[in-house]
């Protein structure tokens, strides 16, 4: 009888083992796909989420919007960490869809600045309508340039 008890506590902690095992590869895993890049990328929702805080301001919008629309892209922009984070904009445009427009980068980063943001704010009047559109980086999704033209 002994034998026997002494038996099954030993293929009980096998079975231990094995179960702790196989959690632990289940766990390797998991983490080992965020630390290969699988967790950089975004979710639909994620993408969606950060692209309608600008969204909102597309198309015809009176100038006070636009300023408003400055103001959250320099509040944007003075939070990235880098030049790829950041959100350009181009006055007196009209920007195409379907067109690429990749993420700013240190070389080419023009309209990304505090000050050069607050010289396209401090040329929208209030009381006029301007065309604001939006392009996209093909490559993940993201609002990258702001385009705002004045309607005539």
């Amino acid at each position: 009888m002994e034998n026997a008890s002494k038996a099954l506590i030993i293929a009980g902690a096998i079975l231990l083992a094995i179960a702790i095992i196989g959690v632990a590869m289940v766990v390797f895993t998991g983490v080992s796909d965020i630390i290969l890049g699988g967790g950089d990328s975004l979710t639909a929702q994620e993408i969606q989420a950060y692209n309608q805080e600008f969204t909102t301001y597309e198309g015809d919008k009176r100038g006070t919007l636009a300023r408003n629309l400055c103001d959250s892209v320099s509040a944007h922009n003075r939070g990235a960490e880098d030049a790829s984070e950041t959100i350009a904009i181009q006055w007196d445009t009209v920007l195409d869809a379907g067109t690429d427009y990749p993420a700013p980068t240190q070389d080419n980063a023009t309209g990304t600045t505090t000050a050069e943001i607050n010289t396209i704010k401090n040329q929208i009047l209030s009381g006029r309508t301007y065309t604001i559109s939006l392009g996209f980086d093909e490559d993940t999704g993201l609002v990258t340039t702001i385009g705002i033209k004045l309607v005539q």
